[in-house]
C-alpha cells in the first residue's frame, strides 16, 4: 500500500492543481497560449512601459538617499499614527502615484538595506499596498465607466481605507533599525544595479499578468466563475444587492483590470457598484497579492499575514465608499 509522507501529503492538493492547469494546456493549447499571449501582450503594450520607469527611478531615489528627506517631513505623523519609521511616508507617496506592487517592491528595498526591521515591514505593508491615479481614474473611471469622477471617487476611498487600515496594524512602536542610506558618491554602480533590479521586478510582474490571464480562462471554460457567482449571488441578495454583481466580484477577485471590465458592462447602478468595485479594488486580486507578496518575501512577511491585511483593507474600503457615494451620487 502506498503511503505519502508528512510532506508529500502537504503538496498533494497543489501538485494536484498544477498537473490539471498542465492537462488544460494540453488538452486544448490553442486556447490557452492565447490567453498566455493575450496577457503577455497586455503587458508588453500597457503594463510595462508604465511599472518600468517608476521601479527605475524609486530604485534610484532610495539609492541615493532621497527617501530620508521625505521621511523626515513625515517622521513625526508616520510615527505617530503607525508606530512605524519616516522611511515608510516615501513608500505611502510612492505607492500612491505608482500603483501596484511599487510599495512592496520599497519594502523589499528598505529591508535589505536595513532600513525596516521585520516588525516595521509588516507594519508598512499594511497602509503602503496601493493602486495608482493612472489605474483607477485613468483606466477604471475614465474608460471603463466613462466617469473620471467615479474615478476620484474610487482613488480616494482607495487611499483612505489603506491609511484607516494601517492604524489597525499599528502595534508597539519598535526598533527601526536605520542605517545609513547609500549615495551616488558611494555606490558608483547604483545606476546599473537600478537598471538591473527594475528589469527583473517588471518580468516578475509579467510573469504573473500572463499566468493569471491563461487561469481566468480556465477558470471561465470549467464553469467554475459560474458556479462561484451563483454561490455568491445568494447572500447578496438577502441584502437587496444585484445577482448580477457576482460573477464580476469572482472575476476581480482573480485578476482586477477584468472584473472592473466586467462591473462596467453589467449595467448595474454605479452607486450599487461603485463600493464593490473600491473594495476589490483595495484586495488587488490574487495576481497582484502573488506579485506583491514576491517581494514581501524577501522580508519575512507570511502569506497569511498579508491576506489578511488585505481583506481588512477592503472591508475598510468597501465601508467608507458605501458611505461616500451617498455625497457623490
Amino acid at each position: 500500500m502506498l503511503t505519502l509522507t508528512k510532506n508529500a501529503r502537504k503538496v498533494l492538493p497543489l501538485s494536484l492543481i498544477l498537473c490539471f492547469f498542465i492537462l488544460c494546456l494540453v488538452i486544448n493549447p490553442q486556447r490557452y497560449i492565447e490567453s498566455i499571449f493575450s496577457g503577455m501582450l497586455l503587458f508588453a503594450k500597457n503594463v510595462a512601459p508604465a511599472l518600468f520607469p517608476f521601479f527605475f527611478f524609486t530604485k534610484l531615489l532610495t539609492g541615493i538617499g532621497a527617501a530620508n528627506g521625505l521621511g523626515k517631513a513625515l517622521r513625526r505623523p508616520i510615527s505617530k499614527l503607525y508606530n512605524a519609521p519616516g522611511e515608510s511616508g516615501y513608500v505611502l507617496v510612492m505607492s500612491l502615484i505608482s500603483g501596484y506592487p511599487i510599495g512592496a517592491k520599497l519594502i523589499s528595498d528598505f529591508y535589505e538595506n536595513g532600513s525596516f526591521s521585520v516588525d516595521n515591514c509588516k507594519k508598512v505593508a499594511s497602509f503602503t499596498s496601493t493602486s495608482g491615479p493612472l489605474f483607477v481614474v485613468g483606466t477604471v473611471g475614465t474608460l471603463m465607466f466613462s466617469s473620471p469622477k467615479a474615478g476620484y471617487v474610487l482613488f480616494l476611498c482607495h487611499a483612505l481605507g489603506a491609511l484607516i487600515n494601517g492604524l489597525i496594524y499599528r502595534g508597539r512602536k519598535s526598533v527601526t533599525g536605520i542605517s545609513a542610506m547609500p549615495n551616488s558618491a558611494a555606490d558608483d554602480k547604483l545606476l546599473n544595479n537600478s537598471i538591473t533590479s527594475s528589469i527583473l521586478s517588471v518580468l516578475i510582474v509579467g510573469g504573473y499578468i500572463a499566468i493569471f490571464s491563461m487561469i481566468i480562462d480556465i477558470a471561465i471554460d470549467i464553469k467554475l466563475v459560474d458556479g462561484l457567482a451563483y454561490a455568491l449571488s445568494k447572500p447578496l441578495s438577502w441584502i437587496g444587492v444585484s445577482t448580477e454583481v457576482a460573477a464580476p466580484t469572482v472575476i476581480s477577485m482573480i485578476e482586477i483590470t477584468r472584473g472592473c471590465q466586467a462591473f462596467a458592462q453589467s449595467g448595474v447602478d454605479i452607486k450599487i457598484i461603485l463600493p464593490f468595485v473600491a473594495g476589490l479594488l483595495s484586495f488587488g486580486g490574487l495576481s497582484i497579492t502573488f506579485q506583491s507578496l514576491t517581494f514581501l518575501k524577501n522580508c519575512k512577511i507570511k502569506t497569511r499575514y498579508y491576506f489578511l491585511t488585505k481583506f481588512t483593507q477592503a472591508l475598510v474600503t468597501f465601508f467608507i465608499t458605501l458611505a461616500l457615494v451617498q455625497l457623490f451620487y
